[in-house]
This record gives C-alpha cells, sequence and structure tokens, in this order.
C-alpha cells in the first residue's frame, strides 16, 4: 500500500506540471498570422493610374510600390525593359544637347526672370493668325517630354509644361532643355494636392515649393499656375497670387490612355485661342503629340506658350483665371 501510494503522488506531479506548461505552437497557424505579401503583379510599372493624374504609383523590378504618388522612385536610373532603355538612351541624347545649348541662355533666364516674351532671337508670331497653347501636365517625365520637344523643334513650335515641384531635381536635365528651347514651365504645385482641400499657408507652401525646385533647376521662376484637377474655391482664389490656367479642350488622355482618342479630342474640336490640356507622364500622350503638332501646324496654327497667346489676346493678371484666348 506504501509503495501503491508513492506511484499515485507521483503520477498526480506529472500530470500538473503538464496542465501548466504551454504547448508550442503549430506551423500552420504562424503561416497565418504571417503578413500577407504585396500582392501586385506590376512590375516596373504604374498602378492606380485609372484614379486619375498626380495619384499613380511606380513599382520597381522587386515589387516595391513608391510612397509619393505620381513619382517613380527610380525613374531616372532607368529599368532593364526594352522600353526603358530606349527612353534612357533618348535622354542621354538630350542632355548633352542641353548642355550644348545652355550657353545661349539668355541674360533674364540667368536673374531667375521668367521668361514671357519669345525667347529665340528671330522667332516671329503673327498676331493675325491661328494661335494654340498645348499645355502638358504632371512633369516632368524625360522619356516623353523629350519626344513632345522633338516634335516641336522640328516645327518650330513651342508650349508650355505645367511641372509638380517635387519631381524637379530627378528631371533637372530636362527642365534646362524647356528652358534653353523656348518652352515655357508652369507651376502644377509641389506635391500635386488638391488646392480646395487646404488652408491657405498650406497652399501658398504648394505653391511656393514649386517655384523654388524650379527655380533651383533652372534658375526661372513660373508665372502661371495649373490647379491640380482645376480644382478651386474662395481661399484658393485669394491664395495664389498667379494667373491661375485652365483649359478649353481636355483630351482626357489619362483616363483613356488611347493615342487616337487624344488625336481626335484635340482635331475635332481645336479653334483658335485654344488652351489643349494633356499628361506628360504616358507614352500613348508623346505619340498623339507627334500626330497633334504636325497636323496643326500643317492647318496653319501657331504652336505658342500660355504667355505668348495671352500677349497677343489681352493679356494676364494675378489671381486671374482663364480657360481660353478666344477673339
Amino acid at each position: 500500500m506504501k509503495r501503491f501510494l508513492q506511484w499515485t503522488s507521483i503520477l498526480m506531479a506529472v500530470a500538473l506540471v503538464t496542465a501548466f506548461v504551454p504547448a508550442a505552437p503549430f506551423s500552420s497557424m504562424a503561416d497565418e498570422t504571417a503578413p500577407a505579401p504585396d500582392r501586385t503583379d506590376v512590375r516596373n510599372g504604374w498602378i492606380d493610374e485609372n484614379l486619375g493624374p498626380g495619384v499613380a504609383r511606380w513599382v520597381d523590378k522587386n515589387g516595391n510600390i513608391s510612397d509619393q504618388p505620381g513619382k517613380a522612385e527610380k525613374e531616372s536610373q532607368g529599368s532593364s525593359s526594352e522600353e526603358t532603355k530606349e527612353h534612357k538612351s533618348q535622354e542621354q541624347k538630350t542632355e548633352d544637347s542641353s548642355q550644348e545649348s545652355s550657353t545661349n541662355e539668355t541674360a533674364s533666364e540667368e536673374s531667375g526672370q521668367a521668361e514671357t516674351q519669345p525667347a529665340e532671337t528671330g522667332r516671329q508670331i503673327d498676331p493675325n493668325r491661328p494661335m494654340v497653347a498645348l499645355t502638358f501636365d504632371d512633369g516632368p517625365y524625360a522619356p516623353v517630354g523629350n519626344q513632345i520637344m522633338d516634335s516641336l523643334a522640328q516645327y518650330g513650335g513651342k508650349a508650355t509644361f505645367f511641372v509638380v515641384g517635387s519631381r524637379a531635381a530627378a528631371y533637372e536635365t530636362e527642365l534646362k532643355r524647356m528652358v534653353a528651347e523656348g518652352h515655357e514651365i508652369g507651376n502644377h504645385t509641389f506635391d500635386h494636392k488638391y488646392l480646395n482641400r487646404l488652408n491657405g499657408a498650406q497652399i501658398q507652401s504648394e505653391i511656393n515649393r514649386c517655384n523654388d525646385a524650379v527655380f533651383a533647376a533652372t534658375g526661372v521662376r513660373p508665372q502661371l499656375v495649373r490647379l491640380p484637377g482645376g480644382n478651386k474655391n474662395q481661399t484658393v482664389l485669394q491664395n495664389v497670387k498667379a494667373p491661375m490656367i485652365m483649359w478649353s479642350i481636355d483630351t482626357l488622355d489619362w483616363k483613356t490612355r488611347n493615342t487616337n482618342k487624344t488625336i481626335q479630342s484635340v482635331l475635332t474640336k481645336v479653334r483658335d485661342g485654344d488652351i489643349v490640356l494633356m499628361h506628360e507622364l504616358y507614352p500613348q500622350t508623346g505619340a498623339a503629340a507627334l500626330e497633334i503638332i504636325p497636323k496643326l501646324t500643317q492647318a496653319g496654327y501657331q504652336l505658342v506658350t500660355v504667355s505668348e497667346l495671352a500677349q497677343y489676346r489681352g493679356g494676364v493678371v494675378p489671381g486671374g483665371v482663364y480657360s481660353q484666348f478666344y477673339r
């Protein structure tokens, strides 16, 4: 009996120890609690483009998504794809030509004054002939911007590029080319924020920081502003101390991403004094510009900057809002 009681005590002690020691988790439980992997299949491309201009985010070759909308973290370094290699080559050629032409910049550019008069010596604008201002938002983005400028150079046209300030440092060479070739750089805010959602101080910060970024890259301060989305309210009108440029033809190129639709949206509606809205981020827009520029020129239109158009059609004032300059 004594031995029986000893064994009984030992068994009870073992049972108590087992009851209070937690079991190790199963491997399947560890898998369930692990963070879910990023499910995007996109590599070296944009996502969220369907949400509108300035919202798209870049995904690199490793699947990392840029935290900043509308900006590829390593766009300027290129990628392994054939398209990006071609863009990189084109940008390098542009850099060489920009360095050569930078010695011809005017004294007003060196002093930081915006170019509101024709930049080229001998550039002739006939105020009696039709004029159109082609404008491109959301850049700079050299693979598309250089393509547009190449075509404009071939046909003697100029355009206005409304740029996002946070992108300026990454595309300094392209911005310098814009200035050197007589195109106009406009302000599209620093972070592409909808200004109607901000207070007065925030609005002024978005405008001033963009101006400073462009000046740091080019020595020129933008004199015109395009509001992201065209969104405005009384607070915006009171705090933007520059002419605000809207548009009379909206190509919706950011939405359709279709070259032919972009072409037709311009050629079927265009008239003297129009301001055409396009976006520099999309290759389809660059391809459309290669068709639009020669066809407008052949139809007798002079392709001018917004400031050139305004100069011959009544001018602009700080705080004014303009969507066209019809006669």
